[in-house]
């Protein structure tokens, strides 16, 4: 039973609103982005197209197959940010599924602008926090190395750096908390490791460095940050793997001679989606659970469908809002006075307090109860009670003596007007002693349904 209350002089007032913390909405597995060779000239490029996570509703989000690849979700999942290489040069450019074409339906698709220097974006992510910040993979620097992780607004400018190390880097994210920042990059003599940048601190860990010659790349943080998974060639072909987010507990989740490549999460961290095929010319879109069960082929096409990533579903539009917990007797300022009370006369002396009641349960009881331990329900005037007891109602409800329940409320209600009223009986006979007779009741509003 959840209740509230607090003792008052001959009446209580009552006021809880206890907000009863929200659950985090759990995200939705929307649709799944990914590059595919089947529309493009040729079939010798890839455009950006989206399905839902059984393989149907395959529709097509780019018309202008410039390589497009390397597609990311922003986290409302209503646009895609994802790579493509316009005048033989890789830039950026976003999909907005919130904006379409009125004659043909299609999605807009805006190039950002690229860099004044001349340098070259690709790999692009979003901002997990939902600002309107991309990171990239810089390439073609004036500077020693040759690609750099930066990151830019989603119209190209203020683009500043956040990873300049000595080798290459590839595929860049931050982690869901924005603490971290993962990346594959050059392992000499020619493979790849998967390192970490604490950026609080700067400091570069190497979580995954099988050999010098294995290629471990293309790293993917779970929705919650806790683990991370990648690719590897290191059992001899490339498979997929599972870590914790520190490197340890490392699990392979494929077993073939397949080519399984880019793992992808699913928004509710229970599946990867990757690319598989004979070689990484020959791929299509599959999705797994986590644990390597449960393969699924999504896609058929002979050629290329590569570099899946999993949004989250932002249709319907969910709408509402969230009603705490409330139970709420507001009752006048000041206690009830019953007047003077006059020996030897028989008399009823009465008196009333207004009040309102809020309640958001299934159900509430108002009650009135003496806790005083001092001849209960009965006034008093120092230890000397009065013979008859105190009554009490609600509305125009019959008079009870205390304890008693008052009002009962079947359902839900706001800002309910309601009058306590009190009854002192006094007999011509009864015994009155000089001075005050007062007692603090205690009102309670209560319920078993909160």
């Amino acid at each position: 039973m959840t209740n509230a209350h607090r003792s008052w002089l001959l009446g209580g007032a009552l006021c809880l609103a206890v907000a009863a913390p929200s659950a985090a909405a759990e995200p939705v597995n929307g649709r799944l982005a990914f590059s595919s060779f089947e529309s493009g000239p040729a079939q010798g490029t890839g455009d950006i197209w989206t399905m839902n996570p059984d393989g149907g509703g395959r529709l097509q989000a780019v018309f202008d197959p410039l390589d497009d690849a390397q597609s990311d979700w922003s986290p409302d999942g209503t646009r895609i940010v994802f790579r493509n290489r316009r005048n033989n040069s890789f830039q950026v450019a976003i999909i907005d599924f919130t904006v379409r074409d009125a004659a043909t339906g299609r999605p807009r698709v805006t190039d950002v602008p690229a860099a004044a220097d001349g340098t070259q974006s690709s790999q692009p992510a979003w901002f997990p926090d939902g600002s309107p910040r991309l990171l990239y993979r810089r390439t073609n620097a004036p500077v020693t190395t040759r690609s750099d992780i930066w990151a830019m607004n989603v119209d190209g400018t203020d683009r500043r750096p956040i990873a300049v190390l000595p080798e290459d880097q590839f595929y860049p994210s931050f982690s869901p908390d924005m603490s971290k920042l993962m990346f594959a990059t050059v392992a000499p003599p020619g493979g790849r490791s998967i390192q970490v940048m604490d950026l609080a601190t700067g400091v570069v860990t190497t979580l995954f460095d099988f050999s010098r010659a294995s290629f471990d790349s293309a790293p993917a943080w779970s929705p919650d940050g806790r683990r991370i998974a990648f690719e590897s060639n290191m059992d001899g072909d490339m498979e997929l793997y599972v870590m914790n987010a520190d490197g340890s507990d490392v699990r392979q989740i494929t077993h073939n001679t397949n080519w399984d490549e880019g793992p992808a999460w699913s928004p509710d961290g229970t599946k990867l989606a990757f690319s598989s095929g004979a070689d990484d010319l020959h791929l299509d879109i599959w999705t797994m659970n986590v644990d390597g069960t449960g393969k699924r082929q999504l896609t058929t096409f002979p050629g290329r469908d590569e570099s899946p990533d999993w949004g989250v579903n932002p249709h319907p539009a969910g709408v509402g809002g969230v009603v705490p917990a409330t139970l709420s007797l507001e009752l006048g300022p000041s206690g009830a006075s019953l007047g003077t009370f006059l020996p030897g006369v028989a008399r009823d002396y009465t008196a009333t307090v207004p009040g309102v009641v809020t309640s958001t349960a299934g159900n509430a009881t108002l009650s009135v109860a003496d806790t005083s331990g001092v001849a209960p329900g009965h006034l008093v005037n120092g230890t000397l009670p009065l013979p008859q007891a105190l009554q009490v109602r609600a509305d125009d409800g019959t008079y009870a003596a205390v304890p008693a329940d008052l009002l009962v409320y079947t359902g839900p209600v706001s800002n309910d007007p309601v009058t306590i009223g009190f009854k002192q009986p006094i007999a011509a006979t009864d015994a009155l002693r000089t001075g005050t007779y007062a007692k603090t009741l205690t009102l309670m509003l209560a319920t078993t349904q909160p």
